[in-house]
C-alpha cells in the first residue's frame, strides 16, 4: 500500500513540477511584454498577466494548492490556450512603433516555447478519463457534469467554439512554422501553376520566423536553380508599419474563415503577397537575357553563357501547351501569328546593318535638307519629345517644324547621325539590341520625313500623304516597332544584372541571395520588373535616342524573404502530384 500511495504521490508531484515551471515562465514572460510606448504594444503586458493570473487561480491555487477539482475543466482551458493568448500578445508587444532588442525577443520566444511544450504535458492526463492517479486523493474530486435540456444546448456551443479556435491556434501556428496551404492567384507560372492550383508549401526548412521578429528556426535548405519557391513580395515596402499590416491581416483572415482580405496596397487593391516563382539566379552570378535567353557569367570567365536549365522552364509560346491544360490559361499573350511575327522581327534587329544604315541617314539628311524650305515667319525649330509613341504620333506637325522652321534641318541632322559615332563600340548582347532598335526607329523616322518633304514640294494634298504606299509601308514597320519595344522589349529582355560598376567591373549576385522569374515570361512582373513605368532611353550612348516607357527594374532578394516550397499539388484532383 505504501508503495501504491508513493507511487501515486510521485504522479502528483510531477504535475505540480510542471505547472510551476510553465506558470512562472508566462509570468516572466508577461513582464517582457511591458511596453513604455503611447501605442498598441501597450496592452501586451496588462493582456499576458491577466490572462497568467486567471490561469495560475485555478491551475495552481484551486488545484495544485487546495486539490479542488471542482473547476478542472476550466484549469484545463486556460492552460492549454495559454501558449495561443501570449502568442498573441507577443505579436501585440511588437506592433507599435517600435520593435524589442534581439536579445528580449530571443529570452521572450524561449519562455514561449517553454510554455507551449509544458501546457501539453500539465494537461494531457487531466482529463476524466487519464487524470485518475493524479486526482486520488484530492480535497475535492473532481466530478463530470452531465448536461441536460438548454444547459445540453449550450454546453454544445461552448464545445463548438472552444473546438473552432482550438483549430484556428493549431492551424496558425503550424502554418507558421511547418506547412502552409497557398492558392496560386495568378498565371505567371503557367504550366507548372494554374490559377487556384492549391498547394502545400513546407516552411520548416526555409527557416520560420516568429512574426515580427528574426527568431526562429535557421534556413536549412539549400536552394537551386530551377526550384519553385514562395516568397515575400520585394515589390512592397517591408517597413515595420507594412511588416505589422501583414502580420495582423493574416491573423484576420484566419479568424473569419478566409473571408476577411485587409492586406491591400495604397490604392486599396489586395497585394500580391506572396508571391510563387523559380528560381533563375544564383550567388555569384552575373546575368542577362535577350531574346528570351538567358545567359550567366561569373567571376571565373569573363563570357556570358547561356543558362541551358531555364530553357526548360521558360515559357513563351503558350500555344504550343498541352491540350489538357491550355483550355483552362485564361489569357494567352501571344496568339501563334503574333509569337511568329515577334520572333521574325527579332531576326530582322539581329541582321539589321549598321553600315548601311549609316550611308541612309546620311542621304535622308542630305535630301531633305535639299527639300525643306525655312519661313522666317515660322518662328525657330524647338526639339519635339523623343518618347517613340509621341514623336510618331505627333509626325505631321513636327514634320512642318522640321521643314519650316529655322534651325529644323540642323537638329533633323544631329537626331539622324547622333548614334554613329559610337556605331563600332563593343556592348553586351542586350545593350547592341537595344542600340539597333534605337537606330531602326530613327531611319523610318526619317524616311518619313523625307517622304513627307518630297509630297510638299510636289503640292500634295497633306490629307493623302499617309495614303500614299510608302509612307503606308514605313505606318506599318513602325507600328510593329513600337509593338515589340513596348509591350514585348521588357517581357523577353534584361539588361546586364547586377549592373557593371562604374568603371566597367561585373557585379555578382550577392551570398545568399537569388534571382526569380515566372515561368511565363509574357505574364509575369517578377523579379526583373517594377511596378511603375519609367522613361527610357533606348540607346544609352545616344544623346538623342528614342525613349520608350519602362517597367524594367531587377532585382534579387535575400533568402530570409523566402517563406517556403511549394511541395504537393492537391487541387484539383486531376493535377494532383509532387510539384
Amino acid at each position: 500500500m505504501s508503495n501504491k500511495k508513493s507511487e501515486l504521490s510521485n504522479q502528483f508531484h510531477s504535475f505540480k513540477i510542471l505547472a510551476i515551471i510553465e506558470l512562472s515562465a508566462a509570468i516572466l514572460f508577461s513582464f517582457f511584454n511591458i511596453s513604455f510606448h503611447a501605442d498598441i504594444s501597450l496592452l501586451a503586458f496588462p493582456l499576458s498577466i491577466a490572462y497568467t493570473a486567471v490561469t495560475c487561480w485555478f491551475l495552481f491555487y484551486k488545484l495544485v494548492l487546495k486539490t479542488d477539482g471542482k473547476n478542472i475543466l476550466a484549469a484545463i482551458k486556460l492552460t492549454e490556450y495559454l501558449p495561443y493568448f501570449l502568442f498573441i500578445t507577443f505579436i501585440l508587444r511588437r506592433a507599435g512603433k517600435t520593435g524589442t532588442p534581439y536579445i528580449i525577443d530571443v529570452i521572450t520566444v524561449i519562455l514561449w516555447f517553454v510554455i507551449f511544450v509544458l501546457a501539453y504535458f500539465s494537461t494531457r492526463n487531466l482529463y476524466p478519463k487519464k487524470n485518475e492517479k493524479i486526482i486520488r486523493g484530492w480535497a475535492v474530486a473532481p466530478v463530470e457534469k452531465k448536461y441536460k435540456g438548454f444547459g445540453r444546448v449550450i454546453y454544445e456551443i461552448v464545445d463548438t467554439i472552444d473546438a473552432f479556435f482550438w483549430a484556428i491556434f493549431t492551424v496558425l501556428i503550424f502554418q507558421i512554422f511547418l506547412m502552409q496551404l497557398y492558392e496560386i492567384p495568378s498565371e505567371s507560372m503557367v504550366p507548372t501553376f494554374l490559377i487556384k492550383d492549391r498547394v502545400f508549401v513546407s516552411k520548416l526548412d526555409c527557416g520560420p520566423k516568429f512574426p515580427l521578429t528574426d527568431v526562429g528556426l535557421p534556413d536549412f535548405r539549400k536552394y537551386k536553380r530551377g526550384d519553385t519557391i514562395v516568397l515575400r513580395n520585394p515589390h512592397y515596402t517591408m517597413d515595420r508599419k507594412s511588416e505589422v499590416k501583414t502580420v495582423t491581416s493574416q491573423l484576420i483572415y484566419m479568424f473569419s474563415l478566409s473571408t476577411i482580405r485587409l492586406n491591400k496596397d495604397a490604392d486599396g487593391e489586395l497585394k500580391a503577397d506572396p508571391l510563387v516563382k523559380r528560381i533563375t539566379g544564383l550567388p555569384g552570378e552575373q546575368l542577362v537575357m535577350q531574346d528570351g535567353t538567358l545567359y550567366r557569367r561569373t567571376s571565373e570567365s569573363d563570357v556570358f553563357e547561356p543558362v541551358e536549365l531555364d530553357a526548360k522552364y521558360a515559357m513563351w509560346n503558350l500555344n504550343t501547351v498541352s491540350s489538357k491544360i491550355k483550355p483552362f490559361i485564361e489569357h494567352l499573350p501571344l496568339s501563334a501569328s503574333e509569337y511568329q511575327k515577334m520572333i521574325d522581327f527579332e531576326e530582322t534587329r539581329r541582321n539589321y546593318d549598321l553600315t548601311a544604315a549609316e550611308f541612309q541617314a546620311h542621304e535622308l539628311v542630305r535630301r531633305f535638307r535639299n527639300l525643306c524650305v525655312v519661313n522666317q515667319d515660322a518662328g525657330k525649330f524647338s526639339a519635339p519629345e523623343l518618347y517613340e509613341g509621341m514623336l510618331f504620333r505627333n509626325k505631321n506637325e513636327v514634320f512642318k517644324r522640321l521643314y519650316m522652321q529655322e534651325g529644323g534641318s540642323e537638329w533633323f541632322e544631329k537626331f539622324m547621325t547622333s548614334w554613329i559615332p559610337t556605331k563600332n563600340d563593343i556592348r553586351d548582347v542586350y545593350s547592341e539590341s537595344n542600340y539597333r532598335l534605337n537606330v531602326m526607329a530613327k531611319l523610318i523616322f526619317g524616311k518619313m520625313m523625307v517622304e513627307y518633304a518630297q509630297f510638299y514640294s510636289d503640292g500634295i494634298d497633306e490629307s493623302k500623304w499617309d495614303k500614299q504606299d510608302s509612307v503606308s509601308s514605313l505606318m506599318n514597320e513602325i507600328e510593329l516597332h513600337y509593338w515589340y519595344v513596348q509591350n514585348l522589349l521588357d517581357e523577353r529582355n534584361m539588361p546586364v544584372f547586377p549592373a557593371n560598376d562604374s568603371e566597367g567591373n561585373p557585379q555578382y549576385i550577392p551570398n545568399n541571395c537569388y534571382f526569380m522569374m515566372g515561368d511565363n515570361r509574357f505574364n509575369s512582373l517578377d523579379l526583373r520588373h517594377s511596378y511603375d513605368y519609367k522613361e527610357q532611353s533606348l540607346a544609352e550612348d545616344d544623346p538623342l535616342s528614342l525613349t520608350y516607357y519602362s517597367i524594367m527594374e531587377p532585382q534579387y532578394i535575400n533568402k530570409k524573404y523566402i517563406i517556403g516550397k511549394p511541395v504537393f499539388r492537391f487541387w484539383p484532383v486531376g493535377r494532383l502530384g509532387k510539384v
